[in-house]
C-alpha cells in the first residue's frame, strides 16, 4: 500500500480523528461534503460537539386507559417513540440523569363504563387492567423507572395535593370562570351522566349506529349537540336521562392566548416541533374575528383600502368568514375597522374555554374553594395532564431520591421534559397544559422562570390504522399487543423495528403483516450477517481477536456522515428515513467481506486485516445506533463483542474496538421467520 492511500486510512490510535479543520462553534448545522464548505467535520468526535445536551430530561407517553389491554396503536404511537427516545438520552447525558414515566389512566366515565360492564368493583377492575398492561410494556422491552396510575394509592395523594396546587393558582389569577350549563341527569340514580355514559342512535342519517355517544358517534365520528341524540339512554341503570343545570368550571386560555401564541411561534421559527403540531395549535391561538358571509363583499373593499391590519382570511362553517390576526393588538384594530364598514363581528375564541370539572364522584376532588363547586371533580383532562408530575415524584421515591428534586426535571430551564403523544391529544398536552402551567405563576403573562413550571415539548404521532381506519378498542379492529408475541410468534424487537419505520410522524399507516414479514426477512438476512460475518470470521481466522488494521478508504467519511444524520433525527425523534440509511451503512460490512474476503486466507493479508478492523468499527456503531430501536438484540450483540454496558453512549460512536480485543462467539440475534432457511455468514 503507497504513502498517499495510507494517508486517507483510519490510524486506530486516532479515536476516529484525521488530521484537518475541526468543527467548531462557527460550523454550520448542515455541512457540505462536496467540498464547498471548509469547517466540514472530518471525524464523529467534532459532530458529537454539535449536539445540545440538556442537564435532565423527563419522558412521557401518552396514558392509556385502564379500560382494556394495550394495543399496537398505543405502542406505535406513544410508548415505543417515547422508550426510543428516553434510550436515546440516556446514550446522550447518562442514564441516571433520565426519568421515563408512565400509568394508567383511571380517572372518569371510560373506566366506570367498563367496569360497569365487567360487573365487578371499580378499584378491582383498574388494577387487573393495569397489571396486564405493565406485563406487556415489560416484554416490549417499554424501559419506564415507573409504570404507575392516577389512582393508585402510591400517586393518588400526590396527584390530589398536585391538583389542589393547580387549581387554586389558577382561581387566584383568575383564569377559572365559573358557569352554568345544562348537562344529562340519570333520574334514577340522582347523578349527572357523563357524555360516555350516555348512548342513543347518532342523528347522522346516514349512520343511525345505536350505540353513539352523548356527543360524538366513534363509527360514523359525526359530532353533535347532546340533545340531537335520538333515544338516548343512561349506560348506568338503562333509565332516560333528563337534561338539569349543573355549575362547573372553565379554564379561561384566552387570558394567556398571547404568550402561548409566542412559545408556538418560537418553536415554529426554530422547527423544533412536528409541522402538524404547529399547524394544529397556531390555527387556534391565533387572535381572529368571525363575520357573517353576507358581508363577504364588504369586506373585500375594505381590504383593498389596506386599512385593515395584515392578516389572513378563510371560510368557516355555517357560511361564515374568519379572519385571522398577528396579535391581540392588531385584532382589536381590525375589530374596529370592520365595525366601521358596518361588518359587526365576534372573537373567534371558543377553543380557549374549556370546561374543566366534571359531576362524577370517580375522580380527584376539586379544592374547597367555591361552595358552588362543592362535590366536583376534576375533569380527566387536566388530571391527566397533571400527573406525570405526580409520577415523576413516585419514581424518584421508587429510586430512594428526594421526591422534591422532581422540580429539577419540571422547573430547570436547562432541562427537557418531552412528551410523546397521539395527534388527536395535541390540543390538550400544548393549549391547556400550557395554559395550566402559566397559570401556576405569580404573573401568567410572560414565560415561566428559573424555579417555576417550564413548558413541555411535544412529539406527536398519527393513528396506526387497521385496513384504512383508525385502531380502536371500542371499535374491536386492533391488534394486542400480546396477541402479536402469543398468538403470531413474532419477537419484540421484530415489532419495535417494523412500527419504528412506519412513519406515523407525518401520517396515518396501516399495520401490514406482508410488510412486516418482508422487513423480518431482511433483519434476519443482510443485517444478521452484518452482525455475524466479522465475528466469524475473527474466530476462524483472527484467533478470535480483532486484527491490527486501518480503516479502508470511505469507511471513516461514511460514518461521518452517517452520525451527522443519526443525531439530527433522534434529537428530532424522527426515526424511519434515517434507519433505512442506518440499514445502507450496515451494508458497508458486507461489501468489505465482497471485496476483501477477510474470512478466506488465500487473498492478501493485509486488505484481510484492514478489511475486519473496518467492520469490527461499523459494526461497534451499529450497535451503538440500533440500540434504542431493538435494546435486546442489541444486548446480545454487545455480548458478543465482549464490550461493556457502558458501550451503549453516544460518545463511544466512531471509536473502535482496539486490535487484540477478545470477541466471543455469535449469538442468536434476529429471529429467522419461518420458511426462511439460516445461512452461514462466513
Amino acid at each position: 500500500m503507497n504513502s498517499k492511500a495510507r494517508s486517507r486510512l483510519y490510524d486506530r490510535n486516532s479515536q476516529g480523528k484525521l488530521p484537518g479543520p475541526v468543527a467548531g462553534q462557527d460550523t454550520p448545522k448542515a455541512p457540505d461534503f462536496a467540498g464547498k464548505n471548509p469547517y466540514v467535520p472530518v471525524d464523529v468526535a467534532s459532530v458529537l460537539k454539535t449536539v445540545q445536551r440538556p442537564r435532565r430530561a423527563l419522558v412521557t407517553a401518552g396514558m392509556p386507559y385502564a379500560n382494556g389491554p394495550l394495543h399496537l396503536g398505543h405502542l406505535a404511537g406513544a410508548h415505543l417513540p417515547a422508550d426510543i427516545y428516553s434510550r436515546w438520552m440516556g446514550m446522550l447525558i447518562g442514564r441516571e440523569n433520565v426519568l421515563f414515566v408512565n400509568g394508567t389512566d383511571d380517572h372518569g366515565s371510560t373506566s366506570e363504563v367498563s367496569a360497569a360492564a365487567a360487573g365487578i368493583p371499580i378499584r378491582e377492575f383498574i388494577d387487573g387492567i393495569h397489571a396486564r398492561q405493565q406485563v406487556t410494556l415489560a416484554r416490549y422491552a417499554i424501559g419506564v423507572d415507573v409504570y404507575t396510575g392516577t389512582s393508585q394509592p402510591e400517586t393518588f395523594p400526590i396527584q390530589k395535593q398536585l391538583c389542589d396546587f393547580f387549581l387554586t393558582n389558577l382561581h387566584r389569577n383568575g383564569m377559572l370562570e365559573k358557569r352554568t350549563s345544562r348537562h344529562w341527569y340519570d333520574p334514577q340514580l340522582s347523578r349527572f351522566l357523563p357524555d360516555r355514559l350516555v348512548r342513543g342512535t347518532c342523528p347522522n342519517p346516514k349512520c343511525n349506529h345505536d350505540g353513539a355517544y352523548s356527543d360524538e358517534c366513534d363509527l360514523c365520528g359525526h359530532q353533535h349537540e347532546p340533545t340531537a341524540l335520538i333515544n338516548p339512554k343512561s349506560v348506568l341503570s338503562n333509565a332516560t336521562p333528563e337534561m338539569r343545570d349543573t355549575v362547573h368550571w372553565y379554564l379561561d386560555m384566552w387570558k394567556v392566548s398571547e404568550v402561548l401564541r409566542g412559545w408556538i411561534e418560537g418553536k415554529a421559527k426554530k422547527k423544533a416541533w412536528r409541522p402538524s403540531v404547529i399547524a394544529d395549535t397556531l390555527e387556534k391561538v391565533l387572535p381572529s374575528l368571525r363575520f357573517d358571509g353576507e358581508h363577504e363583499e364588504k369586506y373585500k373593499a375594505l381590504k383593498a383600502t389596506l386599512t385593515l391590519p395584515a392578516h389572513k382570511s378563510k371560510y368557516a362553517p355555517g357560511k361564515k368568514v374568519v379572519v385571522q390576526f398577528g396579535d391581540k393588538a392588531a385584532l382589536e384594530k381590525g375589530r374596529m375597522a370592520l365595525a366601521a364598514a358596518g361588518i359587526p363581528s365576534a372573537v373567534a375564541n371558543e377553543w380557549a374555554h374549556r370546561s374543566i370539572t366534571r359531576d362524577i364522584d370517580w375522580g380527584v376532588p376539586v379544592p374547597e374553594i367555591d361552595p358552588d363547586l362543592a362535590g366536583k371533580t376534576l375533569y380527566v383532562w387536566p388530571d391527566s395532564l397533571i400527573a406525570p408530575i405526580a409520577f415523576t415524584r413516585v419514581a424518584l421515591a421508587k429510586k430512594g431520591l428526594d421526591p422534591e428534586t422532581y422540580a429539577q426535571y419540571w422547573r430547570d430551564p436547562e432541562a427537557r421534559v418531552v412528551q410523546f403523544l397521539g395527534q388527536d391529544n395535541v390540543f390538550f398536552y400544548v393549549l391547556m397544559q400550557g395554559a395550566m402551567w402559566l397559570g401556576t405563576q405569580d404573573d401568567p403573562q410572560r414565560m415561566p422562570l428559573p424555579g417555576e413550571l417550564q413548558l413541555t415539548d411535544i412529539v406527536s404521532a398519527f393513528h396506526l390504522m387497521v385496513s384504512g381506519e383508525k385502531m380502536s378498542k371500542s371499535r374491536g379492529n386492533f391488534y394486542g399487543g400480546d396477541q402479536l408475541l402469543d398468538e403470531k410468534g413474532y419477537a419484540a424487537d421484530q415489532i419495535r423495528y417494523y412500527l419504528a419505520l412506519l412513519g406515523l410522524s407525518e401520517k396515518s399507516s396501516d399495520f401490514e403483516f406482508a410488510k412486516l414479514d418482508e422487513r423480518n426477512r431482511f433483519l434476519a438476512g443482510p443485517l444478521n450477517a452484518a452482525f455475524e460475518r466479522p465475528i466469524s470470521a475473527a474466530q476462524s481466522k483472527f484467533d478470535g481477536r480483532v486484527p491490527e488494521g486501518v480503516l479502508v478508504d470511505g469507511v471513516l467519511s461514511d460514518t461521518v456522515r452517517m452520525v451527522q444524520r443519526y443525531v439530527k433525527s433522534m434529537d428530532r425523534a424522527d426515526y424511519p428515513n434515517m434507519l433505512f440509511e442506518v440499514e445502507n451503512y450496515a451494508r458497508i460490512i458486507n461489501s468489505l467481506f465482497a471485496q476483501y474476503k477477510p474470512h478466506d486466507d488465500r487473498h492478501p493479508e493485509e486488505g484481510r486485516r484492514n478489511a475486519l478492523f473496518s467492520a469490527f468499527y461499523v459494526l461497534k456503531n451499529l450497535m451503538i445506533m440500533l440500540y434504542p430501536f431493538v435494546p435486546g438484540t442489541m444486548d446480545r450483540l454487545r455480548e458478543s463483542l465482549r464490550l461493556p454496558p457502558t458501550s451503549f453512549s453516544i460518545d463511544e460512536l466512531g471509536i473502535p474496538i482496539p486490535a487484540g480485543h477478545a470477541i466471543g462467539p455469535k449469538g442468536d440475534y434476529f429471529p429467522v421467520p419461518a420458511g426462511m432457511e439460516h445461512s452461514d455468514p462466513a
